[in-house]
């Protein structure tokens, strides 16, 4: 009885999940793209606000010796 019950709830959870299926890929995409915008504000935020100016220029003279790095080979 227990395994009866069981299946037809996975039954009618799979049947809810394809009837619903434009809403949880609209729902994961919203999700990804707020959690991209908030990664985004938080690196901006640590980029211009805690490293200080001769970090900033290290790492942008880092960026740029493997940029020319990647292009000898």
């Amino acid at each position: 009885m227990k395994k009866t019950l069981f299946y037809i709830f996975i039954g009618i959870a799979i049947i809810g999940l394809i009837m619903n299926l434009g809403n949880i890929f609209n729902l994961i995409f919203n999700v990804l793209v707020s959690i991209a915008i908030l990664l985004a504000i938080l690196y901006a935020i640590y980029y211009f606000f805690i490293l200080s100016e001769e970090e900033r220029n290290y790492r942008k003279a880092m960026r740029q010796t493997k940029r020319k790095r990647k292009f000898r080979k």
